[in-house]
């Protein structure tokens, strides 16, 4: 019995001793700091298209010690492999080189009467970084109309890629550096340049990489309408249009508030108390539509309450006003012919209708012209109908 304790305890003792050991080298290794590699990297900033000479290498790139998670993958590890080579994307200070940074220098050529225009993209908006230099691409515009409706068409078709700008960028410090699509520059026309600025600032661009099948090889640049595609989730969210409604344009047109003699000279002391305005759709040509036009002018022709003004019904001068002749009569007074047929009389004199807006309330009125020059406002057919005239001052009689 004791004998099997003695075993036991040297077991435990050995357990110990190992447990021991693994901990003293755990944390002797703890202190050490991630492995690193050498690699090459952006001496300083190196734009998209920078040529490496051979010559100009120490300037531009340098080894850096670099922890091996964030190395990328296809790390150039050789300065022989990056001569004469050309950037197909920026390298910001401190980037590692890779082999697909690296290009031959005049890959593309730019095609005969056109022109290199650069816009700013994403990297979702490039096809998730698949669109490289020499991709053939369709440009497709995104705008949200007035009316807040979205709307979506192709607007450019078969366009040439001739740069990619790209950038790493690093999310934490643990995960190797993402080369992130910042810019992308097309081979385009004149009218291709104009439509792309203008969709640029209007909208949002997306590129859609073309195939290399025969089918798309025939298809050219087009220049016709756009194809437009209007929203169809926003149809399915309200399947029941709203009929389109026009706003009628008022214009505004100056009347007598109430009777104006001849000769009255309008000032701010009575503009407002002679005139108002109302809004018309379909205002008279010439009537004054702003009263304060009105001050220093004299009003040259008595007016009617709710008489339209018109511009030439006021002066800068008064006007001379000529006494009546005194009326003679001789012989027996005649006896006063019968009533005419007011509505009939009425019905013959010129007249039309109008609709203004009085009281914030569309009004249907009529205006009748009683007398030569001068017009009349009725509010209703009837009343216009039954207008009684004033009597004409008698004629003075001549003597033989």
């Amino acid at each position: 019995m004791k004998q099997k304790n003695l075993v036991m305890l040297g077991v435990a003792v050995g357990c110990g001793l190992v447990a021991a050991i693994a901990v003293a080298k755990l944390s002797a290794g703890s202190g050490r700091g991630p492995e690193t590699i050498k690699v090459l990297v952006a001496k300083k900033d190196l734009p998209v298209q920078t040529k490496l000479e051979a010559k100009e290498l120490d300037n531009l790139l340098t080894w850096a010690d670099m922890p091996r998670g964030l190395v990328p993958p296809d790390a150039v590890m050789s300065l022989d492999d990056v001569k004469d080579k050309e950037l197909n994307r920026t390298l910001k200070t401190g980037n590692p080189v890779s082999y697909s940074d690296l290009g031959v220098g005049q890959s593309i050529v730019l095609p005969d009467g056109h022109k290199q225009i650069t816009f700013r993209s994403t990297q979702v908006d490039a096809v998730a970084g698949f669109v490289r230099p020499g991709s053939k691409v369709d440009v497709m515009y995104v705008e949200r109309t007035p009316s807040g409706k979205a709307r979506a068409g192709i607007i450019l078709k078969n366009m040439l890629v001739l740069a990619v700008n790209m950038e790493d960028r690093l999310k934490d410090g643990s995960k190797p550096a993402i080369p992130q699509v910042e810019s992308v520059s097309l081979a385009v026309t004149d009218n291709q340049a104009r439509m792309l600025a203008l969709a640029e600032d209007k909208g949002k661009l997306k590129l859609v990489l073309r195939g290399n099948d025969k089918a798309n090889a025939k298809v050219v640049e087009e220049s016709g309408e756009i194809e437009w595609l209007d929203d169809p989730f926003e149809k399915q969210k309200d399947p029941t249009p709203t009929p389109a409604t026009s706003n009628p344009k008022f214009d505004t047109a100056v009347l007598a508030r109430k009777p104006v003699p001849i000769n009255t000279l309008i000032n701010s002391d009575n503009v407002h108390q002679y005139f108002e305005t109302v809004r018309l759709e379909n205002i008279p040509q010439g009537v004054i539509q702003n009263p304060d036009d009105l001050k220093g002018k004299y009003v040259i022709k008595a007016l009617d309450e709710g008489q339209y003004l018109y511009k030439s019904l006021t002066s800068n001068d008064p006007v001379d006003v000529k006494k009546p002749d005194p009326v003679v009569t001789t012989g027996p007074v005649a006896p006063p012919p019968p009533a005419p047929d007011l509505k009939a009389l009425n019905r013959k004199l010129p007249r039309f209708e109008q609709t203004i807006q009085e009281g914030g309330r569309s009004k249907r009125v009529i205006w009748m012209e009683v007398s030569p020059g001068k017009w009349k406002r009725f509010d209703s057919e009837r009343e216009a109908d039954e207008y009684k005239h004033d009597p004409e001052p008698a004629k003075p009689s001549s003597k033989d």
